[in-house]
């Protein structure tokens, strides 16, 4: 039976002696290698050896295998054709009745599949699929260790953070796949302009960076951005089109800009960011002499470039509560940013740089859309008419594809217009009140209702308010802050709440803060309140936990 189960299994059985010379293959072992038994037997295995194992390895098998114990390793061995393979094998010693080595048998299981599939799993974790570059893990990994080492032999390491101008053109006009196609070859230039010893990794998009280690003097690294800048003057032909792709690139120094990889990438993005400040096509050494708010400031102005197609944005809501029946009339979505490197960011501080630099309008399509999807779901599960209000920034409302894709987000998301209130602000209705009074038409044929924030802090007359197709109006928080020590203030809002009133439109405060607010706006007739008073804003899952039951 033992020699039935040896003759049958699938792993490969050899017996030799003591000095190495083959004496028996099962079949299993003619399968694996290739070679049959008449072939092998009487020779040593040192014919399947591939040659990549380290010099000390077969001396280290003899050492094992002769005092006795058994060896464990994995084999890279050569099969007859020629092709490598790998074999997990156990090699252990044959003792007679006296205790004495006679032979040795080794048992080997054929794993070139497994370790083909675990080097695949290793290479996806750590390179870019498209370019072949080291990722961000390991250039990390790469970046730490260069540190170190410059550390010990006192040298320099520098980290450039290229950037491709205007590739986002590319992708959106010519498509992914000549955007891929220009990326490829940007990721084959830039290895052309390094040592093999250094290291080119891709972050992500179109951004790229490059480390250069075992530097004597930053020289060194100007010239290779220098190189870089040459090089990608030449047009890059893809396909039919002849394109022009500049690059912007920040240079950032150890020791001198950072002591860990972190400090190094973030001070190189931040130069580079100044880079394409000064007309881009071009580079920048990190300037130690930023003071911290400039650098905060420019730090998040690079890091917000790319939070979107991050996944850092999310969504709060804001209940608007009805005091006199206790329930909530609407939820506001309230856009909110977390860094990876910066932490939570106040809306005040990010809203701004997303108007400056133009993305508020892509950052504002995906919070309608995601707004949209998560009040239907609410909705589903049990609050039909919950409403949804959801603001418009002003550059947004000067976008012409404004109400093409607030249809469009209507209708992927099945949801109902005539719950959906757009709030928008004095300001943005008041640069230029025809156009403003056209969209908000086009707005309204939509079925959606339209408010007025923040109102109080612009300049809008009673004339334009009546000649607007508004529903509501909400008071700025200034107004509700300051109205119990300031008779001014309180004035103004009774004066608002009348007015509002008397033109037949709804009026909400917001920023409610407290029991005496609350309290003095109820007194004026103001019961649409929003505010810390009654709830903070709240995340989708603790929103679905604190509405009333259905």
């Amino acid at each position: 039976m033992l020699a039935l189960a040896v003759e049958h299994t699938d792993d490969a059985v050899m017996i030799t002696r003591t000095d190495g010379i083959i004496e028996y293959v099962n079949p299993g072992f003619e399968r694996i290698t290739g070679y049959p038994a008449h072939q092998v037997l009487g020779r040593t295995p040192g014919f399947l050896r591939s040659g990549a194992p380290s010099p000390g390895f077969y001396g280290q098998l003899w050492q094992t295998i002769r005092h006795g114990r058994s060896f464990r390793a994995v084999f890279t061995n050569r099969r007859r054709n020629g092709e490598i393979y790998f074999e997990e094998k156990t090699i252990s010693p044959i003792r007679d009745l006296n205790g004495e080595i006679r032979h040795f048998v080794a048992t080997g299981k054929d794993v070139t599949e497994r370790m083909a599939a675990a080097r695949h799993l290793e290479r996806k974790a750590h390179y870019d699929s498209l370019t072949g570059l080291p990722n961000r893990s390991l250039l990390h990994d790469r970046l730490h260790q260069a540190i170190q080492r410059a550390q010990r032999q006192g040298r320099l390491v520098a980290v450039q953070f290229v950037d491709l101008d205007r590739f986002k053109i590319i992708n959106d006009t010519l498509g992914h796949a000549t955007g891929d196609r220009v990326l490829i070859e940007a990721a084959r230039r830039l290895r052309g302009c390094l040592r093999a010893t250094d290291t080119v990794a891709r972050l992500g998009g179109d951004e790229f960076v490059l480390v250069q280690e075992d530097l004597e003097h930053p020289d060194t690294a100007e010239q290779v951005a220098r190189k870089v800048l040459d090089t990608f003057s030449d047009h890059f032909p893809v396909g039919p089109h002849d394109l022009c792709v500049n690059v912007s690139i920040g240079v950032a120094l150890y020791p001198g800009d950072g002591a860990d990889p972190e400090s190094l990438l973030m001070r190189a993005d931040l130069a580079m960011y100044r880079a394409k400040e000064a007309g881009r096509n071009s580079f920048r050494f990190f300037e130690s002499a930023l003071d911290a708010g400039s650098m905060r400031s420019l730090t998040l102005e690079g890091a917000i470039r790319k939070a979107l197609e991050r996944r850092e944005f999310s969504l709060v809501y804001q209940p608007l509560i009805d005091t006199r029946r206790h329930l909530p009339l609407a939820i506001e979505a309230l856009l909110r940013w977390h860094s990876p490197h910066h932490g939570s960011i106040p809306p005040d501080h990010f809203i701004p740089l997303l108007e400056e630099n133009g993305r508020i309008s892509d950052v504002s399509c995906w919070a309608l859309r995601e707004a949209l999807r998560q009040t239907r779901a609410l909705q589903e599960a049990g609050h039909p008419q919950l409403r949804l209000a959801f603001n418009l920034s002003g550059r947004q409302f000067r976008d012409p594809g404004l109400v093409h894709d607030i249809r469009s987000a209507l209708d992927d998301t099945g949801f109902d217009p005539r719950l959906l209130d757009l709030e928008l602000t004095e300001h943005a209705l008041t640069d230029n009140p025809e156009a403003a009074t056209a969209v908000l038409r086009a707005l309204r044929d939509l079925g959606v209702q339209l408010s007025l924030d923040d109102f109080g802090t612009g300049y809008s007359s009673m004339a334009l308010l009546a000649h607007f197709p508004l529903h509501s109006l909400k008071i700025d928080r200034r107004f509700i802050h300051d109205m119990e020590r300031d008779q001014q203030a309180a004035i103004i809002v009774r004066s608002i709440v009348g007015l509002a009133r008397n033109l037949g439109l709804e009026v909400a405060a917001e920023g409610v803060e407290n029991r005496a607010q609350l309290a003095l706006l109820q007194e004026l007739g103001c019961h649409r309140i929003q505010g810390q008073v009654l709830t903070r804003p709240l995340t989708p899952d603790e929103l679905g936990a604190a509405l009333p039951p259905p």
